[in-house]
């Protein structure tokens, strides 16, 4: 005899607990954007979308849209629900992608892609000029960017493995990801489909939130994001996502897509996106997983990280900069540039301070060091052409057998 499940929805934030409040506030999206451009569509825990897709939890947010852990009741998996907000006329660029990906790229494995025929609309938050798309994918743990402080070296450098061969999959079809990062890079997750929604809340940690109302009386809630504990994390599985920004060909643009501490430079200077660009950014991460952060700040100007690591950039992107006005003429010129130079900002010198602790013999990761600033250089070379290559990278024997791979 089948027993019928007791929902369970959460736990409202009482108003009066200030502390609370601003914890939930601090890590949710802004709730303005609920009530301005981009209209994000309102969700209440244990709402059920297209009559089977019922809502469990909070799992992020991004500029247009939220994403919400669900429950699929025809069959009973667990999924996760990207509500995003696109213009009346908007074109739906991120599932013609995905339809782009599928007929190029034969393995699909590691690039996560929405579910055939599932996705659906929405009408319109009142006040917006559009509707909402909603794509149904395969559930996932959380990024890289949230769980590899918890990640072994011999982990976080397999992730990077898998990330590199789905990369050139996309590359070898002719894709570019123009928006690769640690954020858009997923680990798996311990299955729960077949547990009930509150033991997954013990397992996970339990909604907390907050009641919306937009100005029309749609209601919704404000979401405390899913904490996974690392104990349901599965490093050894990672998956590439968020491909709205993809392209099948070079694009150029005067504003630069994604954080520009992970862009390559010549996109912050115009020139098209390309594989080399998108090679800049897995740079990036593999610096990241080795160093522990990125060799550069990510506040301010990128450019002027770049050059503290690297020196000076090509002299004949003087004036191209993105952002009339911010450049400055000693990125470009190296007699300019000299008095400024601080040796402890150099690559060498941030990854010998950063594994200068490492409790493994010193002559071993010495060699090892060596090795991975040789090919960090390799990715972070100004000149695109001479960039290093996903398939260069992967035929590398020395670097990942120094991690035992």
């Amino acid at each position: 005899m089948q027993t019928l499940e007791i929902l369970d929805y959460g736990d409202p934030v009482n108003s009066s607990d200030e502390e609370e409040v601003d914890d939930l506030e601090e890590n949710a999206e802004p709730l303005i954007l609920y009530f301005q451009p981009p209209f994000y569509y309102p969700i209440c825990i244990g709402n059920t979308l297209a009559q089977r897709y019922r809502i469990e939890h909070k799992l992020g947010h991004g500029g247009f849209s939220t994403v919400w852990m669900a429950h699929d009741v025809l069959t009973n998996t667990d999924v996760a629900l990207k509500i995003t907000t696109l213009a009346r006329d908007e074109i739906d660029r991120e599932g013609n992608m995905h339809d782009e990906i599928r007929r190029r790229v034969q393995d699909t494995s590691n690039l996560l892609l929405a579910h055939q025929d599932a996705s659906f609309s929405l009408p319109s938050s009142p006040g917006g000029d559009g509707f909402h798309r909603v794509y149904v994918f395969p559930l996932r743990g959380p990024s890289l960017h949230s769980c590899f402080a918890v990640m072994s070296m011999a982990e976080r450098m397999a992730a990077a493995k898998q990330l590199l061969e789905a990369l050139k999959r996309l590359h070898d079809a002719g894709i570019v990801h123009r928006d690769l990062n640690d954020k858009n890079v997923l680990c798996g997750i311990t299955p729960l489909d077949t547990l009930p929604t509150t033991t997954k809340y013990t397992l996970l940690t339990r909604p907390k939130k907050i009641r919306l109302r937009t100005p029309s009386g749609l209601l919704g809630n404000l979401v405390r994001p899913v904490i996974v504990p690392p104990t349901h994390i599965n490093t050894r599985s990672i998956s590439l996502c968020d491909f709205g920004l993809a392209a099948t060909t070079p694009v150029s643009s005067s504003t630069p897509q994604g954080p520009g501490a992970w862009c390559a430079p010549e996109r912050l200077h115009g020139y098209a996106a390309t594989r080399a660009s998108d090679m800049w950014s897995y740079t990036c991460i593999l610096a990241k997983l080795y160093i522990g952060e990125l060799p550069w700040s990510i506040y301010g100007e990128a450019p002027r990280g770049f050059v503290r690591a690297l020196g000076p950039l090509p002299g004949e992107w003087a004036g191209r900069y993105w952002r009339p006005g911010w450049e400055a003429a000693k990125w470009y010129d190296a007699a300019l540039l000299r008095p400024e130079v601080e040796p402890e900002a150099m690559l060498g010198a941030v990854l010998a301070r950063a594994r200068g602790d490492v409790e493994e013999e010193k002559e071993e990761e010495e060699e090892r060091r060596r090795v991975v600033e040789r090919v960090l250089r390799r990715g972070f070379c100004y000149d695109a052409a001479r960039r290093i290559t996903a398939a260069e990278l992967l035929g590398d024997g020395e670097f990942w057998g120094v991690f035992g791979l």
